[in-house]
């Protein structure tokens, strides 16, 4: 790929955003894919947060918003993917706040019950070690999986 202006890559940039909302790293690492030179890259961000194209809080909220509403993602999840995309402690924390608690745990509770469904274990000692293996993955919260899944898995 051929280097591209400043002002081609504001412009794609600005397309980019208007579709989905974006992180400032991932408009950074764009921008450097496209080869833009290394001294216009801060510039071009700060235009297009002046703009309000780009801001981190709100792309933190979209983003744990999708990811536990369609993925089913946890917020442990949630959290560790926000961070590797450098956006800031407040903003992490303030998309995790919108996320409710009962939203919250009636997610994991049908997660778990569908994937218990889906299993067969020789003891209930290895369906919970399944079960919580799959809810970690997940990214949810040790302390309430283990709850959700004991009283799952002893009810039987």
């Amino acid at each position: 790929m051929k280097p591209i202006t400043p002002e081609e890559a504001l412009m794609r940039l600005q397309k980019l955003c208007s579709v989905c909302e974006k992180s400032v790293y991932d408009l950074r690492q764009k921008l450097i894919k496209y080869q833009t030179d290394p001294a216009k890259i801060d510039a071009i961000i700060q235009k297009l947060q002046a703009a309000g194209f780009v801001d981190d809080c709100r792309f933190a909220c979209a983003f744990a918003c999708t990811k536990h509403k369609i993925s089913k993602w946890g917020k442990q999840k949630i959290e560790y993917h926000l961070r590797s995309k450098q956006i800031s402690e407040t903003a992490i924390a303030k998309a995790l706040n919108e996320i409710s608690d009962e939203s919250y745990g009636k997610t994991i509770e049908d997660e778990l019950a569908k994937k218990l469904k889906s299993l067969q274990a020789a003891s209930h000692a290895e369906l919970v070690a399944k079960l919580m293996k799959f809810a970690l993955s997940r990214g949810y919260d040790y302390s309430v999986s283990y709850e959700i899944v004991k009283d799952m898995v002893y009810k039987q």
